[in-house]
């Protein structure tokens, strides 16, 4: 059985290729090694998982049989989320960030993105949450900031994201690749909408898939286009009502299908069919 939360080989392929220390003439080579490695993990596994129905598609155009690929979405505790009570109008519009300090996250857009909305708008605010993955990556982000000469703009590190949350108005998330954001997924369940890149499954958690007719609860834009996304974000900015009313979609939309227990519950009969197909017990052991 295979569980893929992302495509591993898209992803394996974007590192190489922006890797500086990777020999050009080397590069192809190296991913077209990670693509046989995945053609045959998917002939050879019973079951093949991803997180949403266009990334099974892409699995299947990979070499996956079709009748293997299953989806089970991602699920968070909706619990933790749901009561957290919207942010009192306080004059200013607060966004915030939940990402890794990491190339992949694109924080320099971000920056470059809020600078633009900076000088349009007014008493806006942006928090950027998260540890450092990358600490050269981080300080050249640092750095920009200086350069750019940016107010109203906060790195905090790591914070619990449940209490932070009461400070934000809506998120953002900028990253180049992602499979299906547990961020967006803890923002809707807050009821805070997001402004995204249009990458993994953003644009159907915003949007939603075939059957969902809640409405939408946000904007995305392509990645790494800063004006899209200061454009997107400012229009966020514009109205209460609007956030409000699209974070209520969000939140209905996480409780209807992305809920923990579900999951759970998924992947529990998921491995149990697994087991009885090859007469296993619960420890992985023949019966």
């Amino acid at each position: 059985m295979l569980t893929e939360h992302g495509i591993y080989t898209r992803e394996r392929e974007e590192e190489i290729i922006s890797a500086e220390w990777v020999s050009p003439a080397f590069r192809p080579r190296w991913i077209r090694f990670f693509y046989m490695l995945s053609e045959q993990i998917y002939h050879r596994a019973w079951r093949i998982t991803s997180l949403f129905g266009r990334a099974r598609l892409i699995q299947i155009g990979m070499g996956a049989p079709a009748d293997a690929c299953q989806v089970i979405p991602n699920g968070i505790q909706y619990e933790r989320f749901c009561d957290i009570p919207l942010k009192p109008d306080d004059g200013w519009v607060d966004i915030g960030a939940v990402v890794r300090m990491a190339p992949i996250k694109d924080v320099k857009t971000l920056i470059h993105a809020f600078h633009e909305l900076s000088s349009r708008v007014d008493n806006v605010r942006l928090h950027i949450l998260g540890g450092v993955d990358d600490q050269e990556y981080a300080d050249e982000c640092y750095e920009l900031v200086e350069q750019l000469g940016v107010r109203n703009l906060e790195f905090t590190g790591r914070v619990n994201v449940v209490e932070y949350m009461r400070k934000l108005d809506f998120t953002v998330l900028t990253s180049i690749s992602e499979g299906q954001p547990l961020s967006v997924l803890e923002s809707f369940a807050a009821a805070r909408p997001c402004v995204t890149t249009d990458v993994g499954c953003c644009r159907e958690l915003l949007e939603g898939e075939e059957g969902d007719d809640f409405g939408t609860a946000g904007f995305y834009v392509p990645p790494m286009y800063r004006e899209g996304l200061s454009r997107a974000m400012e229009r966020m900015c514009s109205s209460r009502t609007l956030r409000e009313t699209m974070g209520q979609i969000g939140r209905n939309r996480v409780n209807a299908y992305y809920r923990h227990e579900r999951m759970l519950d998924d992947y529990r009969k998921l491995y149990s069919d697994t087991a009885d197909q090859f007469g296993l017990n619960q420890f992985g052991l023949e019966r």
